[in-house]
């Protein structure tokens, strides 16, 4: 069974919600699907709603990082919901915090 998130826009912002654990190819698979149907559509901010996340590995933190240059490199932005638990944590460690602006809509 293939693995598909949650699409959608508000306030001309894309919005994919991650409801599962990224520590997997399919579950990066499947962000990356929703990221490039988003970008297809010509949004430039897409924010990643990661609350549903309990578990991410480098497999997952590369594939929101390739997302991430992706729209940089077009003018766009990348941003996140308010980060909590081992996902917040991994970020802060990782530095990644800084380099996401958080949506608070």
């Amino acid at each position: 069974m293939e693995l598909k998130y949650n699409v959608k826009v508000e306030n001309q912002k894309g919005v994919i919600v991650v409801t599962s654990d990224l520590d997997n190819e399919q579950a990066g698979e499947a962000l990356k699907n929703a990221f490039d149907n988003l970008v297809e559509q010509g949004l430039k901010t897409i924010v990643l709603d990661l609350r549903e996340v309990e578990i991410i590995n480098s497999y997952g933190v590369g594939k929101i990082i390739t997302c991430f240059k992706t729209l940089k490199n077009s003018g766009g932005q990348l941003m996140v919901k308010p980060l909590s638990g081992f996902v917040k944590e991994t970020f802060d460690l990782l530095m990644l915090s800084n380099l996401f602006p958080v949506d608070n809509d």
